[in-house]
């Protein structure tokens, strides 16, 4: 496991599991305070430096505080779908391929420093590997200040066009020195699930109300979500205001849609992606959902950045 910090970050990450975060803090008024969950007991390659925890609830039964989801996000219906005429299937032990094919791959580390870490995956490495093309990718972690980045490079090395999407899935707390968070979401439309298996009906509809975070709005830990929301188009706020730290989520102008999970647990996710849930087979059917056709040779990049204000 890796450590990068900075007076105001520190970010604990495992190359071995897919460069996932472990545990994440920021500082205010000297004190270390967790903002994702404490998941380092679930690396293999744990750490024993223990994390202050400053008396905040950081219990979660998760194998990592933050994924990334590559070369696809979500989920792909029954890991079946078409592309150019070509049928392909994946497997996936869940029913639905999900959330991507290298989370839980380990990675080559390329280069790392006190605040930057760099790895690399190549599927020519991964016979195994859950993906028909060759694909090489990058994850470099960083850590400017009072921001903390994570970028994505995917980059196609088949000799076809590849479908292709990616995001992250970080975790956050329910609660920083008790204080619960109120969401901003600069969101437009959701998709619809009228079975609710976060596997999209059809394009975006408006936003019901008990959806809607566009103006600041407290997060009912008592309220079950699994969404995929639409146009995304500017930063999310994550605020604790009464233990004072606010997170400020910007991503690429790529990274057109959103995951909102609050399930019945100790904390809740707020994911940018490239592509909607089930983006493959909704773009066979005309919907717009952020598939990406990159060429051979072809790469996309995006990057997720948290910036902490405290208070």
């Amino acid at each position: 496991m890796i450590l990068i910090e900075s007076d105001h970050w520190r970010l604990w990450c495992d190359p071995q599991i897919g460069v996932q975060w472990m545990a994440a803090e920021v500082q205010r008024q000297g004190t270390w305070h967790a903002v994702v969950p404490d998941c380092r007991e679930a690396s293999p390659s744990n750490a024993t430096t223990s994390l202050s925890r400053a008396g905040q609830n950081v219990a979660a039964p998760l194998p990592a505080a933050n994924f990334h989801m590559l070369p696809y996000s979500n989920r792909i219906r029954d890991g079946r779908f078409e592309f150019q005429g070509q049928s392909v299937q994946l497997a996936d032990a869940d029913k639905h391929a999900i959330h991507g094919a290298l989370r839980k791959l380990p990675w080559k580390i390329a280069s790392s420093d006190s605040h930057s870490l760099t790895c690399t995956l190549h599927s020519s490495d991964h016979p195994e590997l859950n993906w028909p093309w060759a694909i090489d990718a990058t994850i470099k972690q960083s850590i400017d200040g009072d921001r903390l980045s994570s970028t994505l490079i995917l980059t196609n090395r088949a000799e076809t066009d590849m479908p292709a999407g990616f995001g992250w899935h970080p975790y956050f707390v329910r609660e920083v020195n008790g204080s619960e968070p109120t969401l901003t979401l600069p969101v437009q439309g959701i998709f619809p699930d009228e079975a609710g298996d976060c596997l999209p009906d059809g394009a975006p509809v408006e936003l019901p109300n008990a959806l809607d975070f566009r103006q600041a709005k407290s997060l009912d830990k008592n309220q079950r979500i699994d969404c995929c929301l639409s146009e995304l188009n500017g930063p999310c706020v994550i605020d604790w205001k009464d233990g004072g730290i606010q997170l400020h989520m910007t991503a690429s102008e790529i990274c057109r849609f959103l995951i909102l999970y609050n399930p019945d647990m100790p904390h809740f996710a707020v994911e940018p992606v490239t592509n909607a849930n089930d983006a493959f087979n909704l773009a066979s059917q005309g919907v717009d959902a952020g598939v990406e056709v990159l060429k051979p040779g072809q790469s996309m990049e995006a990057t997720m950045t948290l910036q902490a204000i405290v208070t």
